[in-house]
Order: C-alpha cells, then sequence, then structure tokens
C-alpha cells in the first residue's frame, strides 16, 4: 500500500516521504494514530500545507534544544550513589537518574533523550553521554558516578 508519511518514522522514511508499506502494518499501525495517509495528489498538497507550518514549528523547537544545549554544556552533573568498598554500586545508574540529576540542576529532560553506553551505570567513575534534544541537535555530557557519604 503507497501512504505518505505525516511523522518520520526510525526505519521506514521521514516526513512527506512515499512509502510502500504492507497493507496490515498500514491499517493496523501507520493510518489510525495518524502517522500516514493514503498517496493521492489531494493528499499531496494538504501535506504540503502541513509542512510549511510543521518548519517553522520545527525551526522554534531547535532553537529552544540549542539553548539547552548550551545550559547542558555548562553543567557538571554529579550522582552519588551507594557503593561497596571496591566500587560496585548498590543499584545502578539509569536514563531516569541522571534526568533527575539534572533536573536539580535546573534543566528539564526526558528519559528518552539520554543515551547511555551501557542501559545502566553499576560502577563509580566518569561517564560520557549523549543527549539527543532535537533530531537535529545533540550534545554531548559527563555524569561523574561518586561514592554517597553516609
Amino acid at each position: 500500500m503507497k501512504l505518505l508519511l505525516r511523522e518520520s518514522i526510525r526505519n521506514v522514511g521521514k516526513r512527506g516521504d512515499m512509502i510502500d508499506v504492507s497493507d496490515g502494518y498500514a491499517r493496523n499501525y501507520l493510518l489510525p494514530r495518524g502517522l500516514a495517509m493514503q498517496a493521492s495528489p489531494e493528499n499531496l498538497r494538504k501535506l504540503d500545507a502541513e509542512k510549511r507550518s510543521y518548519d517553522v514549528r520545527q525551526g522554534k523547537e531547535k532553537e529552544k534544544a540549542q539553548e539547552i544545549a548550551a545550559a547542558i554544556a555548562k553543567v557538571q552533573l554529579t550522582v552519588p550513589m551507594r557503593s561497596s568498598e571496591e566500587g560496585h554500586l548498590f543499584g545502578s545508574v539509569t536514563p531516569t537518574t541522571v534526568v533527575d540529576a539534572f533536573k536539580k540542576e535546573g534543566i528539564t529532560l526526558e528519559a528518552k533523550m539520554i543515551e547511555l553506553e551501557n542501559e545502566h551505570i553499576r560502577e563509580l567513575g566518569t561517564y560520557s553521554f549523549n543527549i539527543h534534544l532535537h533530531e537535529d541537535v545533540q550534545v554531548q555530557s559527563r555524569v561523574w558516578v561518586v561514592a554517597q557519604k553516609e
């Protein structure tokens, strides 16, 4: 089935692309969620109008993401965790833990934006990770996982 994508979907296509997908995927997932529409000249014109307003909105979101990236670059993130004598954590540092630490610094993020090298950090040390703020804006940050003082 030929469809026009209304939203970018990983491993399928970008917004505005004409794609050919199985009928079941189109009927059960893409069309009910409003992620795509039938390919027709009328829908193509409609999608162009949506794209213009989308581009304006994306420009504003990109500017905001760049401001947040500048603020993140200034922050040195330290997460105190309980640990053993050998440096193994009792628990782990997850993307949610990182988001909470940024929230204490006044920066609001979502856990899905954080891309840790491993899903969880389980030892003391310094770790680098990427933060995807926008499809065109990502920033690299560091977290220092230190032993919590009791």
